[in-house]
């Protein structure tokens, strides 16, 4: 999972970067026009939850790999840089202020349908000069394909809005076009607006992009303090949840993404996988011999173990099944394999 991080300059795309990696800030300042790579532990309350239940050797959340890209700039060598990351992204992640944040997010979404536009463009320019005979058929509907996406390009609305066919989605995956992925908005927000949701939610209706409030300010208080100190903190200025995880969140289901989790006193971890795999597939996320030698998956829920408090109980209650290869892994499941020789 790859999510590149990028706005204007000043916009707090740095400090949020430096919140989600750990690296310090001073880091991260010191190379500006350098891309910055690092990882997040994908703090989900009900792992942590599991760790207090389990008291595992071992504890792992989920990761995210986050690239800071430099401040987005038209003009210069950057450009080409940024675009190229771009392409080569899971999802992106657009930083803005809430002053201007409108403005700033339609002028980003432009630059990537002009950035489309001109693929289209360059493919259909190339398919027309194309004379050989052979795969005349695939190449029509190649330009019918290009044609549909030209006309909803020069119409300036991104591609993500079509709604191809199955095949279709697959023939475009090589082309790496930006405005067909997975999109999200941040909006840095000064201390006393981050509890307006006006703001996120105007920015989601007029862009159909999802759209989250943080306030970079706000975090960086929350990440200083201890542990036993976060939660008071947070209920004294309205905060329900850090707006981080719900960064993260935002960032998983962008992605298609779930998670289920194993536990035990070696272990306890959340496993990332893609929503609508079955339990086998599931199995393959820890190790490839787990779907080649499926036979069963033992699960139970999250919220029956919250709420029985023991596996033990939930055995009693009847909440502990038995699933097998046509079982389709939900979010928050609890899963254990029983592998074959």
């Amino acid at each position: 999972m790859k999510i590149v991080i990028l706005g204007l300059p000043q916009v707090g795309q740095q400090e949020l970067f430096s919140l989600l990696t750990r690296i310090s800030l001073d880091t991260v300042k010191q190379k500006p026009m350098d891309i910055q790579m690092g990882i997040c532990e994908v703090k989900d309350p009900r792992v942590t939850k599991l760790i207090e239940m389990y008291n595992p050797a071992k504890k792992t959340y989920a990761r995210i790999e986050y690239s800071l890209l430099p401040d987005f700039n038209l003009v210069g060598p950057s450009k080409d840089l940024i675009f190229n990351q771009l392409k080569n992204s899971d999802e992106i992640c657009w930083i803005a202020r809430s002053e201007n944040a409108k403005n700033d997010i339609a002028a980003f979404i432009s630059e990537l349908v002009i950035f489309d536009l001109m693929a289209v463009e360059k493919r259909l320019d190339n398919i027309a000069k194309d004379q050989k005979r052979k795969f005349l058929e695939v190449r029509a509907k190649e330009e019918e394909l290009m044609k549909t996406c030209k006309s909803h390009l020069d119409a300036e609305k991104p591609l993500k809005d079509l709604g191809f066919t199955k095949d279709q989605l697959i023939a475009l995956k090589t082309y790496q076009f930006l405005t067909m992925k997975p999109i999200f908005f941040v909006i840095n927000v000064p201390d006393d607006k981050i509890n307006d949701a006006s703001i996120s939610s105007s920015i989601t209706e007029k862009f159909s992009y999802p759209c989250i409030q943080v306030s970079a300010g706000l975090e960086e208080e929350i990440s200083r303090l201890e542990e036993s100190d976060r939660e008071t903190f947070m209920k004294e200025m309205g905060i329900k949840e850090s707006a981080l995880h719900k960064m993260n969140q935002m960032a998983f289901s962008g992605l298609g993404l779930i998670s289920f989790f194993t536990v035990g006193t070696d272990e306890v971890r959340a496993w990332p996988v893609r929503k609508g795999a079955l339990a086998p597939e599931a199995g393959s996320v820890i190790h490839s011999d787990i779907e080649r030698g499926f036979v069963r998956a033992e699960m139970f829920k999250y919220e029956d173990l919250l709420s029985a408090g023991s596996e033990a109980k939930l055995k009693e209650l009847g909440k502990y099944y038995l699933k097998g290869k046509d079982y389709l892994v939900q979010d928050g499941d609890i899963l254990s394999f029983r592998v074959g020789t």
